[in-house]
């Protein structure tokens, strides 16, 4: 009983510390400075980050999710990577138990958690993520996961051949095809499956969540559009008509004053409404300059917006596979037999 104790408090805090280097995988990665010997820094002023501002979770809470040096905030994903990786490691101890399989799923998943960040922040999935999880894979050729040698072969292509035709035409990336290749030499055939269809049925479900929220944004952008211009054309309304009543007035000045003091008031009318018009055209060019930006700020949000990286799926689908893998294949069996 110790001793589970004590290994559940090393899966714990060996989790963090891992949680805390995934954090510098992550941003350094994509950089091309992993292999920097400098120390870790405050992106906002440059400040190198004492150890003791550098422990997992816990530094987070002290300074209040803020830098010591330049009070700028941390962004909480720090934490939450940390923490995420703790919980995943200590559930695998649990499931898994003293064996080579808690090391392996430890490791594949801190890789996932790296493969899910990266791609969700540069739509690229790096390749030494999926050497990794190559070598998972290769490892595990020796009879220590319950999976035939036959199955993962068969795993490696049934799935990331056809989405390699698919990306052939623009269809996918081939980061994606290369992590489902992978996948399958680790885990075979029948869980990479499940890993396929779990991870397309989330991405569906996300693609509509995003085109639902997104098509809504979009409505209540044009409404306010749309009120704007209403406003503006009722203030040049309000400014035309009042303008109508002081050419009133002159007019009916003119009438009691003589001709004389009409043509002078006709000349000063002509300026009212020659100001008028060259104020006018001021506001519609005003107008239609800003609305052009607004266009043009539109078409450039629009681009990365659309996009959805695939990585983060395939990610959350095969943690899934992990833990439930065996129960799903076997209902799924039951259902059909």
């Amino acid at each position: 009983m110790a001793l589970t104790i004590t290994l559940y408090i090393f899966s714990a805090l060996a989790g963090l510390a891992i949680g805390s280097f995934l954090n510098v995988v992550i941003y350094r990665l994509p950089k091309g400075t992993f292999f920097s010997k400098a120390r870790s820094f405050c992106p906002n002023c440059g400040a190198p980050i004492k150890a003791y501002d550098n422990i997992p979770v816990i530094s987070y809470l002290i300074l209040k999710g803020k830098c010591r040096n330049c009070h700028a905030s941390i962004s909480p994903r720090y934490p939450l990577i940390e923490a995420l990786n703790c919980i995943l490691w200590v559930v695998n101890f649990a499931v898994y138990g003293i064996s080579w399989m808690t090391i392996i799923y430890d490791i594949l998943v801190s890789v996932l958690i790296v493969v899910a960040m990266i791609d969700f922040d540069t739509f690229e999935i790096p390749d030494s993520s999926n050497v990794t999880i190559l070598l998972l894979g290769l490892i595990t050729f020796f009879p220590i996961s319950g999976v035939s040698w036959q199955s993962k072969l068969i795993g490696c292509v049934c799935i990331s051949v056809p989405l390699f035709i698919i990306a052939l035409f623009g269809g996918m990336g081939l980061g994606d095809v290369k992590l489902f290749f992978v996948l399958g030499l680790l885990f075979g055939w029948q869980k990479v499956l499940v890993i396929f269809l779990i991870s397309v049925v989330i991405g569906a479900v996300a693609s509509l969540i995003f085109m639902a929220v997104r098509k809504r944004n979009e409505g209540e952008e044009t409404l306010e559009d749309g009120q704007s211009a209403e406003d503006e054309n009722v203030s040049a309304d309000a400014l035309e008509e009042n303008i109508s009543d002081k050419a009133d007035l002159s007019q009916a000045k003119l009438t009691v004053d003589g001709q004389a003091e009409e043509d002078k008031a006709a000349g000063t009318e002509t300026v009212a409404e020659s100001a008028q018009s060259e104020e006018f055209g001021d506001n519609s060019q005003s107008i239609d300059g800003a609305q052009n930006d607004e266009d043009a700020e539109e078409g450039e949000d629009d681009v990365p917006s659309k996009a959805i990286p695939f990585g983060p799926f395939i990610a959350l689908a095969t943690l899934i596979t992990v833990y439930l893998g065996d129960l799903i294949i076997k209902g799924y069996t039951n259902l059909i037999f």
